[in-house]
């Protein structure tokens, strides 16, 4: 591989990780946001989680507890979204890092 296509590459991954890390500052943020923590995190995550199983234990048909389920699991699927959004953008600071250090060695090898 040629240098610049070495640098087209880690260009090109330097580029998918920080849209990885800005979508993790999103949710950073989104986090932090008064209205978000009321509904989503505390509203929609605890109290509605904590409804949905109750009602899960009442007198329901089967049809209405695998509805129930499959809103329980949309619940565990919204939080875990959230948590694989910070562990990638996690893991695409730590790859922007690695980076950014191969391609500054790179560009030294070639002034020499």
């Amino acid at each position: 591989m040629s240098t610049e296509e070495e640098l087209n590459q880690l260009d090109a991954s330097m580029a998918e990780a920080k849209h990885f890390i800005d979508v993790k500052k999103s949710v950073e943020r989104l986090f932090k946001n008064r209205d978000f923590k009321k509904v989503i995190l505390e509203y929609y995550f605890k109290e509605e989680a904590a409804r949905l199983v109750m009602a899960k234990s009442s007198n329901l048909s089967e049809e209405q507890k695998k509805l129930i389920d499959c809103m329980i699991y949309g619940i565990g699927a919204l939080s875990n979204f959230f948590d694989s959004v910070h562990q990638r953008g996690v893991q695409a600071e730590l790859a922007l890092r690695d980076d950014e250090e191969a391609k500054t060695a790179i560009l030294q090898e070639d002034l020499e």
